[in-house]
């Protein structure tokens, strides 16, 4: 991606102007014109590349580097001010001064920018609660650093309340930008996280400049011809390189949701970087701790600030995962129903028919009995009314077959116009059939319409008969056996074939006596 090519020629910048300050021999005005030189090129270049990116991109992300290329123009009014005071008057820039004002524009112009690209993520309040931890995790974290770094230290100094809340400004509007820079980092398409990269490296480039420019100000020891100037150069610079290359990512993620390419899933980089600055503050949190007591109250409750909100993301992450396994186990479930029932009618088909056949068939001394139902000149109803009309009338002859049986029995549609029933431990599977055949006689309403129908039923029986005791538990002792197992899964698997070919036959039997009637299979299928 072209990105890494602007970031390399950037960070050669950035290289070229920390060596130009370090040449031996120039005096101190030579520098300073050098330092805000180079911060003014490198703002104007972060400027440019907003705003050519805001030209090449589209929609959300358009305005988003509209925003960021009106703050960089903020920073690089600010700057003016500053190069006005420094080089042209030669006098030291009073703080605070109209350089402030531009100088903390762009966090509030840049802010907006990024919550314009962040834009909704979700519809959901759990996704949406979590992206807001996650944002109020990475703020924390950052405030803490900024605290023991720098904010600490300022308000230590302490001063005036405007100079000391202009000063605590700077670092915590980096916070909010680095916040803000990282969420997009995170939930940014794959396509462009490359300039959502380079873009953070450069806004930390900034941040790290601003706190340094506010501790050594407090001190009283800052210049621009302090290397830190660097830091302002190479961070702007970085935000120029990825908005020259924000129109590459953001052709490559038009051309990949063309092409159907886009996933949208949670990428490891979401998941962990809410913690990865945790971790960081936690640890500049112990040390301070354990080096100084200046601020102890302030950082004990910073500390456990940081680890309610971490609990409390904890927690919603909980009831996420709950909300998403119920989720899983309703659709596990509809896709068992649909694999296991017919579409059209809702019955069970041949799969689950031939599953519940052979746990019918394990027990040795059961009862079983097949009916082989098929509709009589079900082909008339789709010619004369359509295919729809057959569609119907099969539900509603599903209806009729499940009003015939009990609740324990089941009723499977094998395809087309034909369907199975299935008895267990019952004796009077001719009344069921004979009822099954009174039934289908009724006319059925179709679209306004009366058809008739009639239904053949061919029956066949499987009479288990109990073995003597001596003899079960042989067999279950046999049957430990894999190679038994094996054997009694095949006769079972024999005598369900059998029963539905025997009771396809009597079906056949049944309508080559006149149909709408029921034929009992001639012999019943004893125990195999």
């Amino acid at each position: 991606m072209r990105v890494w090519i602007h970031v390399m020629a950037a960070t050669l910048l950035g290289v070229v102007f920390i060596a130009v300050l370090r040449i031996p021999g120039l005096d101190e005005q030579a520098v300073l014109v050098l330092s805000n030189g180079g911060q003014l090129l490198a703002v104007t270049l972060a400027s440019l590349g907003c705003a050519l990116a805001a030209r090449r991109t589209k929609g959300r992300r358009r305005r988003a580097w509209a925003w960021l290329a009106v703050g960089t123009g903020s920073w690089g009014a600010g700057q003016v001010v500053w190069t006005y005071y420094e080089v042209v008057l030669g006098q030291e820039v009073p703080f605070p001064s109209l350089a402030d004002v531009g100088f903390l524009l762009f966090p509030v112009l840049a802010a907006v920018g990024l919550v314009t690209w962040l834009g909704s993520q979700s519809d959901q309040l759990a996704a949406r609660g979590r992206d807001v931890l996650d944002g109020l995790i990475i703020a924390m974290s950052l405030l803490v650093l900024s605290w023991v770094t720098a904010l600490g230290s300022v308000v230590a100094e302490g001063g005036t309340w405007f100079s000391l809340s202009l000063s605590l400004a700077y670092p915590l509007g980096d916070v909010v930008l680095a916040t803000l820079v990282l969420l997009a980092l995170a939930r940014g398409q794959a396509a462009e996280r490359a300039t959502l990269l380079v873009l953070a490296l450069g806004l930390g480039g900034l941040a790290f400049a601003d706190s340094a420019y506010v501790y050594l100000t407090t001190l009283g020891e800052y210049s621009s011809a302090d290397v830190i100037s660097s830091g302002w150069v190479l961070g702007f610079l970085y935000v120029g390189a990825a908005g020259l290359g924000a129109g590459d990512a953001d052709v490559t993620a038009e051309r990949q949701e063309k092409a159907g390419l886009r996933v949208s899933r949670p990428s490891l980089l979401r998941v962990l970087l809410p913690y990865v600055p945790v971790v960081a503050a936690m640890c500049a949190l112990c040390v301070s701790l354990l080096t100084s007591h200046q601020h102890l109250a302030v950082d004990v409750a910073l500390g456990m600030a940081l680890v309610l909100i971490v609990l409390t993301r904890q927690a919603l992450a909980m009831v996420d995962n709950l909300r998403l396994l119920s989720a899983l186990a309703e659709a596990r479930d509809a896709l068992e129903h649909q694999a296991l029932h017919d579409a059209l009618t809702g019955l069970a088909n041949r799969v689950l028919f031939a599953d519940r056949l052979d746990r019918a068939l394990l027990q040795p001394e059961s009862n079983v009995s097949v009916l082989f139902c098929d509709l009589d000149d079900f082909k008339l109803v789709n010619d004369q009314f359509g295919h729809e009309a057959g569609d119907l009338l099969l539900q509603l002859v599903a209806h009729r077959l499940l009003d015939c049986v009990r609740v324990t029995d089941t009723v499977a549609r094998l395809g087309g116009d034909e369907f199975a029933i299935l008895l267990e431990d019952s004796a009077n599977e001719m009344q069921v059939a004979d009822r099954v055949v009174t039934a289908m006689r009724e006319p059925v309403e179709v679209q306004g319409r009366a058809v008739r129908t009639s239904v053949s039923v061919g029956i066949a029986r499987h009479h288990g008969r109990p073995a003597p005791e001596g003899d079960r538990r042989v067999n279950r002792l046999s049957l430990d056996s894999p190679v038994a197992a094996q054997l009694a899964e095949v006769e079972r698997e024999a005598t369900a074939a059998l029963l539905l070919r025997s009771a396809d036959s009597a079906m056949y039997q049944a309508k080559g006596a006149g149909k709408s009637r029921a034929v009992l299979a001639d012999v019943g299928i004893a125990q195999l």
